[in-house]
Parts: C-alpha cells; sequence; structure tokens
C-alpha cells in the first residue's frame, strides 16, 4: 500500500514521473528563436556592410574630387580653362600648361624640394635611429629629461608656423638665412621629435635578448644597431620616413620667410607664384600642383612595400 502511496505520489509510471513541463523549454521554441535572431543578426550585418561602402564612397568622392579637377583643368586648353558654364572635359588634351610650369621657376623649386627631403630623410632618420635605440636601450643620467624634451617638441611638426619669426631672428643673427642648407636644417629640427618617437614605439619590439646574443658573438654596438635593430624595425624607419618627407615636401610659411632667392624656393613656394596680384593663373595652377602631387604617390608605393614586408616578415614560421 504504501510502495502504491509513493508511486502515485512520485507521480504515473511511465509519463516522466508527472513532471509539469517548465515554461520556456517547449521542444522547437528555443531553436526556432534561435534561427530568427541570426537572420536578424546577418541582415544588420548586411546593411551595415552597405552603409559603410556608401560612407567610404561619399569620402573617397570628397577628397578625390578637387585633385581629379585640377588634373582635368590642367590638361585643358587655354581658352576652356576659365570658359562659362564650366566644363569637366576639354575638347582636346593640351599639354601646353605642364610645358609652361617646368620651363620656370618650379621645375627649379620642384627639384630643391627634392633635395631638401632626401637630406632631411637622411640626416633625420639617422639621428632619430640613434637617439631611440639609446632611449629604449640604455640607461644614462638625464633620460626621463630628454624624454620630456622629445614630446614636447612633437607639436613643433603641426604647428611651424608658430616659431617663424624666432627661428628667423636666430638664424639671421647665425647668417643662416637664404642658404641651401636652412631649409634642411629647418625640416630636421621641426620632424626629428616625431620620427623619434615613431622609432622608439618600432624598437620596443625587438626583444632585447637579440641584442645579448649578437653581444655574446663579439658584436659592438654600431653593428647591433645597423646590422640587427634597424633591419628588423623597418616598418617604424618606413612610417618616420614618410612622416618626415611629408613634412618637408608640403611645408610652405617658414621657407617662404627664411629664403628669399628664387633659385632657393621650395616648390609649395613656387607654386604659389602662380597666385600674383593681378590674378590667378588656373592652368599653371593646376599643373604645378598636380605635378607636387607625384613625388608623394611615389613615396608612398616605396615606403608602403618596406612597411607591409616589415609587417608580415616572421608571421609565418619556417
Amino acid at each position: 500500500m504504501k510502495s502504491d502511496q509513493i508511486r502515485i505520489s512520485g507521480g504515473v509510471p511511465g509519463k516522466d514521473s508527472g513532471r509539469l513541463p517548465v515554461p520556456g523549454n517547449v521542444p522547437g521554441k528555443d531553436s526556432g528563436q534561435a534561427r530568427v535572431s541570426g537572420e536578424t543578426l546577418k541582415k544588420w550585418k548586411k546593411w551595415l556592410r552597405v552603409y559603410e561602402i556608401i560612407l567610404f564612397a561619399f569620402v573617397l568622392v570628397v577628397n578625390l574630387a578637387p585633385f581629379l579637377w585640377g588634373l582635368l583643368t590642367s590638361l585643358k586648353p587655354v581658352r576652356e580653362v576659365l570658359s562659362y558654364p564650366p566644363k569637366l572635359f576639354g575638347s582636346q588634351v593640351s599639354g601646353e600648361h605642364y610645358a609652361e610650369v617646368f620651363k620656370g621657376t618650379f621645375f627649379t623649386g620642384f627639384l630643391n624640394s627634392l633635395l631638401y627631403s632626401g637630406i632631411a630623410i637622411v640626416v633625420g632618420l639617422l639621428l632619430a635611429v640613434m637617439a631611440a635605440y639609446a632611449m629604449s636601450r640604455f640607461r644614462f643620467h638625464g633620460k626621463k629629461m630628454f624624454f620630456i624634451l622629445i614630446l614636447s617638441g612633437i607639436p613643433l611638426s603641426i604647428g611651424s608656423a608658430a616659431m617663424v619669426v624666432p627661428n628667423y631672428t636666430f638664424f639671421s643673427s647665425l647668417g643662416m638665412t637664404n642658404q641651401w642648407y636652412t631649409l634642411p636644417i629647418i625640416y630636421i629640427a621641426y620632424n626629428l621629435p616625431m620620427a623619434i618617437w615613431v622609432i622608439m614605439g618600432g624598437l620596443e619590439s625587438v626583444p632585447v635578448e637579440i641584442d645579448e646574443a649578437a653581444k655574446i658573438d663579439g658584436a659592438g654596438n654600431w653593428r647591433i644597431l645597423f646590422g640587427i635593430v634597424v633591419p628588423l624595425s623597418l616598418p617604424s624607419m618606413a612610417s618616420a620616413a614618410l612622416y618626415i618627407f611629408l613634412g618637408a615636401w608640403n611645408e610652405y610659411v617658414v621657407s617662404s620667410v627664411l629664403v628669399s632667392s628664387a633659385s632657393l624656393y621650395p616648390i609649395q613656394v613656387s607654386i604659389y607664384n602662380y597666385m600674383g596680384f593681378y590674378g590667378i593663373q588656373w592652368g599653371p595652377l593646376c599643373a604645378a600642383a598636380t605635378a607636387a602631387v607625384i613625388p608623394t604617390l611615389v613615396v608612398f608605393a616605396i615606403l608602403g612595400r618596406m612597411l607591409i614586408s616589415g609587417l608580415t616578415a616572421g608571421a609565418v614560421k619556417d
């Protein structure tokens, strides 16, 4: 009798012991909800992807439209540059503006900027890599103060116009204005703190154990730096070189003050010469601006390969 009572109280035999179904555990309900939520998530991801493409296309058009308009204007004949209403494409492709530009002072400024930028990159990288290596590998008196000095000098590359008057006064007192080495010194000084900062970040990814192993094999500090550490930190070196180049190539304010000879003008000052008192020469101006972009694209292509090769080096084990 007791066993029957117990069996009845525990539930009907073969009926899952009389358990009531728990709410939310209905068979098939959870899987259906998961399927619906998964489909909704896929739709949201799809629309988000569409919005990203639209936003990217909008930003691309906004940034490329002025350059493309200037490029097309530089290829129009003189009579069609100021035609109204303006036309996107000219009746024929003309290179007369480029011929005029490269016959004048612009070509001299183009070569000067290549020289100034090249000197700034070589000397700037040499000084930056030595300073960054010393900061990341050695302990010396005044290291913290030197680090603060580097940080405080980084805004110079952004707000160089604020230092025009002090720089002009200082260089004039030394008799160093209007010289071929005036602008390279300025470009190096302005961009060196940022280059040191970038290379210091790259050297942190190189293990110190590599230096110690090289010292055991008899290598000196110079051999370790230029033979081992520098090749292993190519991405940071390329980033620093790119930063120095852009700072030197695009600088206008300081170069227009410290240099007064037309034979020493950089490219940005030479471009500005087509905006005169009697008007703007739109054809030569667009041709000069378009030609000034080409070295930037070339440097981006070269250093971009260094960045990619440096980032992917060692990613795959042999």
